[in-house]
């Protein structure tokens, strides 16, 4: 095995609680990427989110910081974290209010975020998917981590 891909994730909402949510998006997650390693793999792709940062006082943002931290410390050759804002796309079952408003005032917001804070804007789900292929192929050793503008670079490799 050389590479692994985490896309788990849920939502507070789905977890029930601050304990769900960090067995799914802290906890999961790093064993999963334990058990590759172990198990082989060299490369490490996860998704992740803009802004995230372990010392955080946002809840979200710190699980994933802490996330990117832990993952960070299992010595993969490359790990490539993608760090996307508000995904756009088709959500299934999932009706969260606040998204669905986000997502529908997206076009109009991203507009607004230009220079440094493009990092923020919404960003389709296909091309973060696209992205993770693109990631996959990449060789370079280290730790990259790849907001909007990377994420669309990684995306048209492909």
């Amino acid at each position: 095995m050389d590479a692994a891909v985490s896309a788990l994730g849920t939502t507070m909402r789905a977890a029930g609680s601050e304990t769900g949510f960090r067995a799914v998006d802290l906890d999961s997650v790093v064993a999963f990427a334990a058990a590759a390693r172990r198990a082989g793999a060299r490369h490490m792709v996860t998704v992740s989110s803009v802004g995230a940062d372990p010392g955080s006082r946002n809840f979200y943002l710190r699980t994933k910081g802490e996330m990117e931290q832990a993952l960070e410390a299992l010595g993969f050759d490359r790990l490539d974290i993608l760090r996307p804002g508000l995904l756009r796309g088709d959500r299934g079952a999932d009706r969260r209010l606040g998204e669905r408003i986000g997502i529908a005032l997206s076009p109009v917001v991203n507009l607004l975020l230009r220079g440094r804070l493009d990092r923020y804007a919404a960003i389709e789900a296909d091309i973060v998917a696209a992205a993770i292929a693109g990631a996959l192929r990449q060789v370079e050793p280290g730790i990259f981590r790849h907001e909007n503008r990377s994420l669309r670079r990684l995306a048209s490799a492909c």
